[in-house]
């Protein structure tokens, strides 16, 4: 195919500052089929080629696609904010892969995938019945567990009171992220996704800090964002606060149907599990499974 510079040129401030990374917005968007993304990948080592161009010459996208993914990228808030530092060490899928720890991890993801991706059910609340009992923990490694198998996977913090998930992947935390959309800083949720933070793993954090996270996370927006963005991943985890201080976390798993509970061995109680899963039940999510967790640091 005949090469379309004045199309596929990347877009740059009057300074000269590049705004989208140049030839990757296909990829990094998620508009072309794993299959699709391959041949372009062969396509591009023969060639030489960015992404982009490759993927115009093989004749699976056109120009306009590309100034459609470009536009989508320079359209959101997270773009120009990469994460600043390496990802924490708490993620053992990448730091300690052999470990028990995170063979447990990888035993949840099978488990998590046959009975409940498997079956189209794509959204999960991470909860806990009380504070340090590694729900932030499970959360993370069980996202990027599932982008290492090749699921499109999103992992939201929802605990917008006592957030980590910026901290484990190295996200700046005063960065735009769920509260930004939830207060209409951001008039969409894919202005607020950071993008392949991790290769198939997107991330929106919590944001900066709200006075009243409970009333912005039962409102009609956060539930609108959460149709909005499961539209375009295979999977998406929330991080969610102990429900022994707040109701947060019922109202998140209520929007979403399901949650999983996370208990650690002498933190929580039996007692205070199950009166978590009474609730979770009055919330009308189904409870698709429980982690005693031995591992984390509260």
């Amino acid at each position: 195919m005949a090469d379309t510079p004045e199309v596929l040129a990347t877009p740059e401030e009057p300074g000269g500052r590049e705004l989208v990374p140049m030839g990757d917005a296909l990829l990094q968007t998620g508009m072309l089929s794993d299959e699709d993304a391959r041949r372009v990948a062969e396509h591009q080592a023969r060639t030489g080629l960015d992404f982009d161009r490759a993927a115009v010459d093989l004749a699976l996208a056109t120009p306009e696609d590309v100034a459609e993914a470009r536009a989508q990228l320079e359209g959101s808030l997270a773009l120009s904010l990469a994460p600043s530092s390496e990802v924490s060490d708490e993620l053992v899928v990448l730091s300690d892969p052999a470990s028990p720890r995170a063979e447990a991890i990888r035993l949840l993801r099978t488990q998590l995938i046959s009975q409940h991706v498997s079956a189209g059910r794509r959204a999960l609340a991470v909860c806990a019945a009380v504070d340090g009992s590694g729900a932030t923990y499970i959360s993370a490694n069980l996202a990027a567990a599932l982008s290492q198998v090749g699921y499109k996977t999103l992992l939201v913090d929802a605990n917008l009171r006592n957030p980590r998930i910026d901290a484990i992947f190295g996200i700046d935390p005063s960065g735009p992220g769920l509260t930004s959309y939830l207060a209409l800083q951001a008039n969409r949720p894919e202005r607020v996704i950071y993008p392949n933070v991790l290769p198939n793993l997107s991330i929106i954090p919590a944001g900066p800090p709200v006075a009243r996270p409970q009333e912005l996370l039962s409102g009609a927006r956060f539930r609108a964002g959460v149709d909005i963005v499961l539209r375009e991943f295979d999977v998406a985890i929330f991080d969610t606060p102990a429900t022994n201080e707040n109701a947060d976390a019922l109202t998140v798993a209520g929007v979403l149907g399901y949650a999983l509970v996370v208990a650690r061995r002498d933190t929580a109680f039996v007692k205070d599990v199950q009166a978590l899963a009474s609730q979770l039940a009055a919330a009308r999510a189904t409870l698709v499974g429980s982690v005693l967790n031995n591992y984390a640091d509260p």
